[in-house]
């Protein structure tokens, strides 16, 4: 049976608290021959490396690596080695975009921008434009990620799942009832089943906008962005050979030795299979807040159109107390004139 040389450029550690042994069980279960730890520059890249070099298996390459946050968005930064967290510049927050290439070439580190179409605060093309992220590209030799797990499985997050579908049916349901419709509270639940619309058409859109971004670029690149193990692995560069070390292998990529790159297509999960809170986290991610919260209604509706509902409210509640107490009166008066007609006959003892 033919081994497929297989590499995941793109996971997490810290952000998650996720043990390294599982995130360990997790590579040799997809068959991984690579993969890159890649913590956020403010989870502690290097301590994420070191626990992982620490009980690293036979025959899976560990890869230096993490997720920048520059002027232009996160980049992807990966070393031969830890002395990639030496470099203090590269874990600024916001550090210049040139600054930082500048310091990855001097230091002959190799860098791509992760998911490029991604959100508007992390990714290049929603950062700086996609002309802006082509020139420095070009000039600094940057790679692009060419297909991010996470995002490739946001259509599957958004609307594949009985748990999101349930949330999904629940908006539809409170949009057409009767009763809440009469009362225009379904005004305030049009955004989020709205939102979820678009979150699935456009995610589907940033995919393919970056597949075709990476395909004029240097060299590309391909990770699962895992953040829980379960999703390690499920986005994959199949390589041409096994490299021989880890520089080795940073000059194939460069290189473009290469022979697939997308979702993990040898896996019999190759897209992220999640839990609920996993899910509730994606959906907060996709849509940069939750799209679960219940909408403010001061903020949704005009201020004097509840006024005036309010108003009605107390109005109908005091008729109708009102009514009630005119009622008891009555009641009252009626055994009251009972009694009095008993005792007229004489039929009260």
């Amino acid at each position: 049976m033919k081994k497929y040389i297989l590499a995941d450029l793109h996971t997490h550690l810290n952000e998650k608290k996720v043990k390294p042994i599982d995130w360990w069980d997790a590579a040799k279960k997809k068959k991984l021959s690579v993969i890159a730890i890649t913590e956020h520059y403010n989870y502690n890249p290097k301590e994420a490396y070191l626990e992982l070099k620490a009980i690293q298996p036979k025959g899976i390459m560990l890869i230096a690596g993490m997720e920048a946050r520059t002027s232009a968005g996160d980049l992807l930064i990966f070393a031969e080695n830890e002395k990639l967290y030496e470099i203090k510049e590269l874990q600024e927050k916001e550090v210049n975009i040139e600054k930082a290439l500048k310091i990855i070439k001097e230091n002959d580190l190799v860098a791509s921008f992760p998911h490029p179409y991604g959100y508007k605060y992390d990714s290049a093309c929603e950062v700086i434009g996609e002309e802006n992220t082509k020139k420095i590209a070009k000039k600094f030799r940057v790679g692009i990620e060419y297909y991010n797990g996470m995002l490739a499985s946001a259509n599957e997050l958004l609307f594949g799942r009985k748990f999101t579908k349930g949330i999904y049916t629940a908006f539809n349901f409170v949009e057409k009832n009767r009763v809440i419709t009469t009362l225009r509270i379904n005004k305030t639940t049009n955004f989020p089943r709205k939102k979820l619309e678009n979150l699935a058409t456009s995610t589907l859109d940033k995919v393919r906008k970056g597949m075709l971004l990476g395909e004029k670029a240097s060299f590309r690149t391909v990770g699962s962005d895992a953040h829980y193990p379960s999703a390690i692995g499920t986005a994959v560069i199949e390589l041409k050979r096994k490299p021989k070390n880890e520089k080795d292998f940073l000059k194939m990529i460069q290189n473009k030795e290469t022979l697939w790159m997308g979702p993990n297509i040898y896996s019999n999960t190759p897209i992220d299979v999640i839990g609920k809170r996993e899910m509730i986290e994606g959906l907060t991610y996709l849509a940069k807040k939750t799209v679960l919260k219940k909408p403010t209604l001061t903020k949704k509706i005009n201020k004097k159109w509840v006024s005036k509902r309010i108003k009605t409210i107390k109005r109908i509640t005091k008729k109708e107390n009102i009514v009630k107490i005119g009622q008891k009166i009555k009641k009252i008066r009626i055994k009251k004139k009972i009694l009095n007609l008993k005792n007229k006959l004489g039929l009260r003892k």
